[in-house]
């Protein structure tokens, strides 16, 4: 037995990264740029959790993400390995991830994060040194050595005083001599040829004091200094080389050159320890760069806004911006979709609806040309900027609620009004006039947009399609609406209104006969997740093309069938759970005490709902069952803390806004269509090497799809559940059919309107 468990330890923990790009894209951004690297003719530029190569002669950009098998965590430091073509991405939580092939397979090596005798909080990979076929890594708990050559990991040494643990940042060597820089117990030397490192009495402290850094340069020894000064170390001595005076957060020799990046300035010096490259100053722009790298006489520096900057010697001031187009933010806090956009906002406010710290961020949209950010500047600087709505009688013209600065209109990507409490009926919250806080909004069919206005006497207001406000009657909505906070606001196809709020329950309107109503747990047949009589915090709502209230909440799932009812004193009110059975046929409810965060409907009315810690469901049209279950285990989701979820219904692109980047799911779902004059199947032809399935869209919804051979045999059959169905090239679902020409013979639903298409397959 003893035997056994000692080689499974010797068994290297090595996982091969799973490649998503088929069925999903990801739209990370690449403006905060965390970490860079250089190598011949290539920039290797690491982007919070996700990286790209430029590569500088043809200048392309190659961009490497979860898609692709990252892990979607907050990377620390990137190295590129000329000798071995392979490129090591070390992350805060002790991850290590190897990236061979032309960036095509990953390998997850997970020894550090996954090492029980290490606190969870001392993992961090620091910094990458190779030696002779070793990349030395410098973790908050020591050094860990890798073999590049084998791809397995050899020795951890815990070189602190008697053998504790301690946050060694960066490590060199030179003349066969270990430098490991610690921020406690200055910068331990040894030998690298001694065969018992892993004994910390064999690492002495040669420098005392803290060291953020050391480097070999021009043969010799740097150390860089908690207090920011840089030294020269030779024989136990040490000189001061240059004082830089403020935070340094690059230390790194990059090309023939010793780059230091601060806060406010990079230098470079030259073999000769001469100062070759002074930038203080970007033209235009805030100075406000992360890590430098040279290549070439040219500099490239890591923005934590802008990106890759590529700044030529001789122009210091004038740069290009390097970085693939992207939205501003990876915090992703709300979506909408048009058949031709996405809008993207970045809020926020937290589970409280308090806004608070303010934070002022653009808006991002992507269009069919590509990416277009609108700066804050552009948006008179509105903070919380929380949900988009699209005109539906112009895709061009939108009004983005602000959790902070009231309601903004913007057309063509530029902002026409600014309403808050100055110019309009919107009300600040009762401390102060100025916090106007909107958190959603929808047009009815008229052209009237309502939108909720938090902790103010009327909730729900009204800017009417002629320009005009009004203030709707929601008095029998809610007993305390200066002290009731709402966001969350859908508008039926009864033009009636239903806005969420903070354990207040939903506040309904009437928009015909100027009424509204209470939803809360104190009604007749609503049946809120509630332990205390309590009303949970209604945190998305949806109204899906059967009509029916999908209501999400911080305490799970509730569905009111018939909200209309809700006017009618006459009728029931139903608002219930929904319950299905297991795996193993037990009872249970759908999705039981977990906090939603949004529903969307696609075009076969199917469910998309995403949760703070679970990633996203998607379940068919009446919840009874799970379509798909996608998190960070299953999936190139980088995190399970999914915000927002939003569809387009003319390609069935499903997109997800995480906490940690955007990303879309291909569903092939789409919405049914009017005719079948757009009937198609692709691929096609079916070629011998494809084994997917075959798509069939243009469909209508509930149409009846037949596919037979020439001679009139049946091989398929289905009804569609919207515009787009598959097929395995199967007959039904037993054995592949054979080549040859096949019919798709469509029948809408009113046995009325009939199209045939033709599909080969070729084995």
């Amino acid at each position: 037995m003893k035997r056994l468990l000692f080689l499974f330890f010797l068994f290297p923990c090595l996982l091969i990264g799973q490649n998503f790009s088929e069925r999903w894209n990801g739209y990370f951004s690449y403006y905060n740029i965390t970490d860079l690297d250089e190598s011949q003719n290539k920039i290797y530029a690491a982007a919070e959790n996700a990286y790209f190569v430029y590569d500088i002669p043809s200048q392309t950009l190659e961009t490497v993400t979860s898609i692709q098998g990252l892990s979607g965590n907050q990377i620390s430091k990137i190295y590129h390995s000329e000798t071995y073509g392979l490129t090591s991405i070390g992350y805060e939580n002790g991850l290590l991830q190897i990236v061979m092939d032309n960036n095509q397979n990953i390998f997850t090596v997970v020894d550090i994060r996954d090492k029980i005798s290490i606190s969870p909080n001392n993992k961090r990979i620091n910094d990458f040194f190779e030696f002779e076929g070793i990349l030395y890594i410098s973790t908050d708990f020591g050094v860990a050595e890798y073999n590049l050559e084998n791809l397995e990991f050899e020795d951890s040494f815990f070189v602190g005083a008697n053998g504790n643990q301690i946050q060694i940042n960066q490590i060199t060597i030179l003349d066969r001599k270990i430098y490991a820089a610690s921020t406690t117990e200055g910068i331990k030397t040894a030998d690298v040829d001694n065969p018992n490192l892993i004994d910390f009495r064999n690492w002495q402290t040669e420098y005392s004091g803290n060291w953020k850094g050391v480097l070999t340069f021009s043969n010799s020894i740097f150390g860089l200094r908690n207090n920011n000064s840089i030294f020269r170390l030779e024989n136990g001595n040490s000189s001061v080389f240059e004082a830089i005076g403020s935070n340094v957060t690059g230390f790194n020799v990059s090309g023939d050159r010793l780059v230091i990046t601060a806060v406010n300035q990079v230098l470079a010096y030259n073999p000769e320890l001469n100062l070759d490259v002074f930038i203080n100053k970007l033209q235009d722009v805030e100075f406000n760069v992360n890590t430098s790298v040279a290549s070439n006489g040219v500099y490239y520096l890591g923005h934590a806004t802008l990106g890759l900057l590529s700044l030529e010697s001789e122009s210091t001031q004038t740069f290009s911006e390097v970085s693939p187009e992207g939205p501003l933010l990876n915090r992703i806090f709300s979506l909408e979709a048009t058949p031709t956009d996405l809008w993207v906002t970045f809020g926020e406010y937290n589970q409280f609806y308090n806004p608070f710290p303010i934070n002022i961020r653009g808006l991002s949209r992507l269009s069919e040309e590509g990416w277009i950010n609108i700066e804050p500047e552009s948006l008179g600087n509105a903070a919380e900027l929380s949900h988009v709505t699209v005109d539906p009688q112009n895709p061009n013209r939108i009004f983005v609620s602000s959790f902070f600065d009231g309601l903004l209109e913007i057309e063509n990507n530029e902002l026409i009004q600014k309403y808050d409490s100055s110019n309009s009926i919107i009300e600040g919250v009762p401390e102060n006039i100025n916090d106007n806080r909107i958190g959603s909004s929808g047009f009815d069919s008229q052209g009237n947009l309502f939108f909720s206005n938090s902790l103010t006497e009327h909730q729900i207001k009204r800017l009417g399609a002629d320009g005009n406000f009004s203030l709707p009657d929601t008095s029998e909505g809610t007993s305390n609406p200066t002290e009731t906070h709402s966001a969350k606001l859908v508008v039926d196809q009864n033009n009636n209104v239903f806005s969420g709020t903070l354990r207040s329950g939903i506040i309904a309107y009437n928009s015909s006969t100027n009424t509204s109503r209470a939803i809360t747990s104190n009604v007749d047949g609503v049946d809120f997740p509630d332990s205390f009589n309590v009303n949970p915090n209604i945190t998305a709502l949806e109204i899906d093309q059967d009509s029916r209230l999908w209501i999400g909440t911080d305490e799970g799932l509730r569905v009111m069938s018939n909200p209309s009812a809700i006017f009618d004193q006459s009728q029931s009110v139903n608002v219930s759970s929904i319950i299905i059975q297991d795996v193993d046929g037990v009872a249970q409810e759908l999705l039981f005490e977990q906090y939603i965060t949004d529903i969307t409907t696609d075009g076969a009315n199917n469910k998309w709902i995403s949760t703070a810690d679970s990633g996203v469901f998607q379940v068919s049209p009446n919840g009874q069952e799970i379509l798909n279950i996608f998190n960070e285990n299953n999936s190139p989701l980088p995190t399970n803390s999914v915000r927002t979820v939003a569809v387009n219904q003319v390609t069935g692109e499903v997109f997800f806004g995480t906490t940690s980047g955007l990303l879309s799911y291909s569903s092939l779902v789409t919405s049914g269509n009017e005719n079948l004059e757009n009937l198609r199947a692709f691929p096609n032809p079916v070629r011998p090497n494809y084994n997917g399935l075959v798509t069939i869209d243009g469909l209508i919804d509930g149409a009846n799809v037949k596919i037979t051979d020439v001679t009139g045999n049946l091989v398929f059959e289905e009804f569609a559940n919207g515009g787009t169905l598959q097929w395995d090239t199967r007959a039904f679902g037993r054995h592949k059919v054979a080549s040859g020409v096949y019919f798709i013979v469509v029948t809408g639903e009113d046995q009325i309107e009939t199209k045939v298409g033709k599909i080969m397959i070729i084995r």
